[in-house]
């Protein structure tokens, strides 16, 4: 089932998973991509947490731009619809079933737990919190995890607070294989670049001639309006094609930079994908331009003032910015993107890949039943050490073992400057 085929059951003013679905204009310097905007109904309304309400979309085509300004409202939707009650309120130490060990997660060093106003506990076995059931797709067996790396918005009560929420790793799709698969590519994709990012990794530019035809068209709507786009290669040993996008703009109305990634089994998607989110991002840096001031540059402070995704932002907008990212696409190596017909690039052997790096794969089935009976499932994707990108540079992981495995990479080279995506 496509998505928008149940348009008349999602979208609705009053009774729909989706209030209002919204064109944003294309200003005479931005790429032609096709923008929705879509307002989601709130979970509150039915005695959940509040969830989030705007979402969007960017692509060539009206349909694929409205599939994703919807399919992001309706994955947002459900990761909001969950019951305190449920959840198991303990210890590692005192479970009597599977769980994911607290040491397996990616994220923050005692350094961090004990810098003045740090929001985070630190997660041992004998930490309490919030556990919620998934499935493990390498052995099938039930696991849990913490929930607040499942559901989104998750606000600590009784638990711990032991790391920022956030929505990585969560998907609609029209099948649980499909939602699964998207799920999972994102947690990849987020992991290859925060390992850049904080390693300061120069990884192997793509060559635009090995692009095909229908990608060669996304980069010249760029560079028609005057953008110079570096595509990189930031795949690791997991092996899953993943793809980083950069916008460098050269005047000082528009963002310098603009960032994107997109990993997937099939190099082409996922090249594509990092392009079309490229534009979708760069339309937010611009919004974020014009409303929000410059912030300072503040490395021994730590950045306090980027403290969320529009800071993130608005701190690669202006030119100077460029000395701090240029790393990104300044590698000397260039490498065709890989485009073998023999891939495998299915769920299963993507798990497996994952699996081989040593990690467990653990999927969430948060498909409410009014969602369910439209034939669309939402999955949230949980892989404990692959690393995360949190929002507020104080508040990125500089723990887990990915990070500490990096060639040269020490805390004390972590990357100094906050990461650009929102």
């Amino acid at each position: 089932m496509d998505l928008l085929d149940a348009w008349t059951d999602l979208v609705d003013p009053r009774t729909g998973i989706v209030r209002e679905i919204t064109e944003l204009r294309i200003d005479d310097d931005e790429p032609r991509f096709v923008h929705y905007l879509s307002e989601a109904c709130s979970a509150e309304a039915l005695g959940f947490l509040k969830n989030f309400g705007n979402n969007g979309g960017a692509a060539t085509d009206r349909r694929r731009a409205l599939a994703k300004a919807v399919g992001e409202a309706v994955e947002r939707y459900c990761s909001a619809c969950f019951s305190y009650d449920d959840l198991l309120i303990a210890s590692y130490a005192e479970l009597d079933r599977p769980a994911t060990p607290p040491d397996s997660y990616a994220l923050y060093r005692p350094e961090q737990h004990g810098a003045p106003g740090f929001p985070w506990k630190p997660f041992t076995s004998g930490t309490r919190v919030a556990w919620t059931p998934g499935r493990s797709l390498v052995t099938g067996g039930e696991v849990l995890v913490p929930a607040a790396f499942v559901y989104v918005p998750y606000h600590y009560r009784a638990d711990a607070a032991i790391a920022q929420p956030i929505s990585t790793g969560l998907a609609c799709g029209s099948s649980p294989e499909e939602a699964t698969l998207s799920a999972l590519c994102e947690v990849v994709e987020r992991d290859a670049f925060t390992l850049m990012w904080q390693g300061r990794l120069s990884r192997p530019r793509i060559r635009h001639d090995s692009l095909p035809d229908s990608l060669t068209d996304l980069v010249r709507r760029f560079q028609a309006v005057g953008l110079a786009v570096h595509i990189v290669d930031i795949g690791t040993d997991i092996g899953c094609p993943s793809v980083m996008t950069i916008a460098e703009g050269f005047t000082r109305t528009s963002p310098a930079l603009a960032f994107a990634a997109a990993s997937h089994p099939d190099a082409e998607v996922a090249c594509r994908k990092s392009l079309e989110e490229l534009a979708h991002t760069r339309k937010f840096s611009v919004q974020v331009m014009n409303y929000l001031p410059p912030l300072p540059v503040e490395v021994e402070a730590g950045h306090p003032a980027v403290d969320g995704q529009r800071a993130h932002l608005r701190y690669y907008c202006p030119q100077e910015s460029k000395e701090y990212a240029r790393f990104a696409w300044d590698s000397p190596e260039e490498v065709d993107l890989d485009l073998s017909p023999g891939r495998d690039r299915s769920l299963g052997a993507l798990v497996a890949a994952v699996a081989a790096a040593g990690e467990d794969v653990i999927a969430c089935d948060l498909t409410t039943p009014d969602i369910a009976e439209l034939g669309l499932s939402v999955v949230r994707v949980v892989v404990a050490g692959l690393h995360p990108l949190h929002m507020g540079h104080s508040n990125r992981a500089t723990g887990g073992r990915r990070l500490a495995a990096l060639p040269g990479w020490s805390p004390g080279d972590d990357n100094p400057h906050p990461h650009p995506f929102p």
